[in-house]
């Protein structure tokens, strides 16, 4: 955290997110710490699921072979 203080994981779990064209996605192993005010998602951890990732021009994308599995910009996450 920001001010140096570490925080506590209190469960894991597989989480499913519904993006907004409908598909739905699931994030494994996602750690649960309430003492965060947001959801971070490890891009360390997503490498280690055989996903490139890619930040150009302000665009954010994971792919896994050559289809695109995420992409998004500041603010916004989608899938293809």
């Amino acid at each position: 955290m920001g001010d140096d203080h570490s925080c506590n994981v209190e469960g894991m779990s597989t989480v499913r997110i519904k993006i907004d064209n409908g598909i739905i996605r699931e994030l494994k192993e996602m750690r649960y710490v309430p003492q965060l005010k947001r959801n971070l998602i490890s891009v360390g951890t997503l490498e280690t699921l055989d996903l490139v990732i890619s930040i150009r021009d302000g665009i954010l994308k994971m792919n896994k072979g050559s289809m695109a599995v995420i992409k998004g910009s500041a603010g916004t996450i989608s899938t293809t």
